[in-house]
């Protein structure tokens, strides 16, 4: 006996609203009492929350699972007779749903961020991961599938039907694209960026002309540090820009800004600035919940750190808008998920940037340790689908479904090469 699912126009991956159509088969080599035979397609959401040994909090684990969308087929239903041997065909057809089905009223998922609550918002894409910090274990899955089943009535007084065969087949799901992907890249950056800005105001004698690239003697250091608020002042902003909206396949396009504040300055002229380090990280954060039941509920949330930029001693001098791709190379990053969120899963991410600068001899430090960017998908995939089983009971995920980055990981430093001839 034998079961498969044959689809007639598959796509290496969908995006909403496309027609699936297909045929089911069955092959007899003998005859078979068959009490019915289905067809689902389901898209679920997954996940299994842990609590770490020795952390805070509830202990065990705690799952949930969100029935994205499902949509039956009864394909054949007898009334106890036999099928003869030979082979048993059935045609179908589905339409991708682009958005979720709404819960039922008794599992209302409440409204909390960053998850969606919301009724029929969108499909979130394909998805499986694992990860953990010190407190909680995540693991999450996303997948879309059509389901065949082949039922056999049980004999004896309680009579009830059993799964004799199955087969599954695994669809690839990529949110439909906005019209903000439609729009080229550099107007798009042009529209939406996002800044993070920080004021720095300096005393120092070395901001009188004539102490300017001297070093300061002990008695000047010492008449300094009695009378600070003689000391001439000047104020410089250091503004850092980036898209809010970040295509997963494109580098980052990232500005500094240095703008000297003349006007809250008590100098003719500002002094030389100088760049002496930067770092850029991407963190990634899965987010995960289970519902209310007998245990309880539990939440828990994830952060992987990806290194786009870390580079120090540059000692660059810097002034007006610095083109972060220009001084140093294209700003690679590859976030293998978008970001999006559902009943119970979610994925964001966010830019952590430090800099230090130096400035008449003093160092200032500039951090914005919290930006939100939303990563969308790449213009073009080529994502395969796969055939297998959809079950956080094991160990296994769903086939062909692409691992998250390592925690921890770290792309290489960018500029290096470039830094000695940028240096000032």
């Amino acid at each position: 006996m034998s079961l498969k699912i044959s689809l007639q126009n598959e796509l290496p991956q969908y995006s909403g609203n496309e027609s699936i159509s297909g045929i089911v088969t069955l092959q007899c080599f003998k005859p078979l009492e068959v009490e019915e035979v289905k067809l689902t397609f389901t898209g679920l959401a997954e996940a299994k929350i842990q609590k770490v040994k020795g952390s805070a909090g509830p202990s065990g684990s705690y799952r949930s699972k969100c029935v994205l969308f499902e949509t039956d087929r009864l394909l054949a239903h007898t009334t106890g007779q036999p099928f003869d041997t030979g082979t048993y065909s059935w045609p179908f057809e589905f339409v991708f749903p682009s958005n979720v089905e709404p819960q039922p009223r008794e599992t209302k998922w409440p409204v909390t961020a960053p998850f969606r609550s919301d009724s029929k918002h969108p499909l979130p894409p394909t998805f499986a991961t694992k990860v953990e910090d010190a407190s909680r274990r995540l693991k999450c899955s996303i997948g879309y599938q059509i389901h065949a089943q082949v039922f056999k009535p049980s004999s004896g007084f309680m009579k009830s039907t059993s799964e004799f065969l199955s087969d599954t087949v695994w669809l690839q799901f990529r949110p439909p694209s906005s019209k903000f992907d439609m729009l080229d890249a550099e107007n798009y950056d042009r529209i939406v960026r996002q800044h993070k800005e920080q004021v720095f105001h300096l005393r120092s004698m070395l901001l009188y002309q004539e102490h300017r690239s001297k070093a300061l003697g002990l008695q000047e250091k010492f008449s300094s540090w009695l009378n600070p608020n003689r000391l001439p002042q000047f104020s410089f902003k250091a503004s850092f820009s980036y898209p809010a909206r970040v295509d997963q396949s494109l580098p980052l396009s990232c500005f500094l800004d240095i703008i000297p504040l003349m006007g809250d300055s008590s100098v003719s002229s500002p002094p030389v600035i100088l760049l002496q380090s930067l770092h850029i990280t991407l963190i990634s954060r899965t987010s995960a919940r289970s519902g209310p039941s007998i245990m309880g509920k539990m939440s828990g949330e994830v952060d992987e750190r990806l290194v786009i930029l870390s580079t120090s001693s540059l000692n660059m001098m810097v002034s007006g808008a610095v083109d972060l791709t220009a001084k140093f190379g294209p700003l690679v990053f590859r976030p293998t998920h978008v970001s999006f969120g559902t009943y119970n899963i979610s994925r964001t991410y966010r830019l952590c940037v430090s800099a230090q600068f130096e400035c008449v001899g003093k160092a200032v430090e500039f951090q914005a340790p919290d930006m939100p960017v939303e990563i969308i998908p790449q213009t073009q995939g080529n994502e395969n689908r796969a055939r297998g089983s959809f079950d956080l009971s094991n160990n296994d995920s769903p086939p062909v479904y692409t691992p998250s980055p390592v925690r921890g990981e770290s792309a290489t430093s960018l500029g290096d090469s470039k830094r000695n001839e940028e240096a000032q």
